[in-house]
């Protein structure tokens, strides 16, 4: 995501309120694809994850007039709506989805053929194993490592303290942990 500024966040919002759909534009370049790679690590298949994308600037667009600054960033507004259409996405599904084969897995270009395929490998049973993990614990593990935001950002998404997400990602990590150690006594 090209980096900007909450002033300038703030700047493209007062355009979009007074009718500008072109700042509307730039807003959904700047978070489009952050917000799908959230959603599409949360429900493991790239059509609900598209559609579930479009779904959340449908409702930015429709609530930015309610939407004020105060301490949160944008960014965090922005988040919270997308998890609120997981969290109905999985109310509204019979079977539960799950992080499976279709995710994409970029590995460094400079490995050779084999470690390619290896890590492409390892990073499956991996994602495979944060998918046993708890919902919580599977949000903390993506928002903080996939997405990279701090923890300030995740407590507003999350609507938790920094030091309960603390907690929460140490105990993912551990059973992470475990369940990495349990593999590899099986293979």
């Amino acid at each position: 995501m090209p980096e900007i500024s909450e002033k300038d966040i703030k700047i493209l919002i007062r355009k979009i309120k007074k009718g500008d759909k072109e700042a509307f534009g730039e807003i959904y370049e700047l978070f489009a694809e952050r917000i799908f790679r959230y959603i599409y690590f949360k429900v493991g298949k790239k059509e609900e994850a598209e559609d579930l994308t479009q779904q959340v600037f449908v409702r930015v667009w429709e609530s930015l007039d309610d939407f004020k600054f105060r301490k949160n960033p944008f960014s965090s507004w922005v988040y919270r709506i997308a998890h609120n259409l997981v969290v109905d996405f999985y109310r509204k599904q019979k079977d539960v989805l799950s992080l499976n084969d279709d995710i994409k897995i970029e590995i460094v270009d400079s490995l050779d053929l084999d470690e390619r395929l290896y890590y492409k490998e390892e990073v499956k049973k991996i994602l495979s194993l944060i998918n046993r993990l708890p919902q919580e614990q599977k949000d903390i593990l993506i928002l903080r490592f996939v997405d990279d935001l701090s923890y300030g950002e995740i407590a507003r998404i999350m609507k938790k303290s920094p030091l309960t997400l603390r907690v929460l990602q140490h105990r993912a990590l551990k059973k992470l942990k475990e369940l990495l150690g349990s593999r590899g006594d099986n293979n």
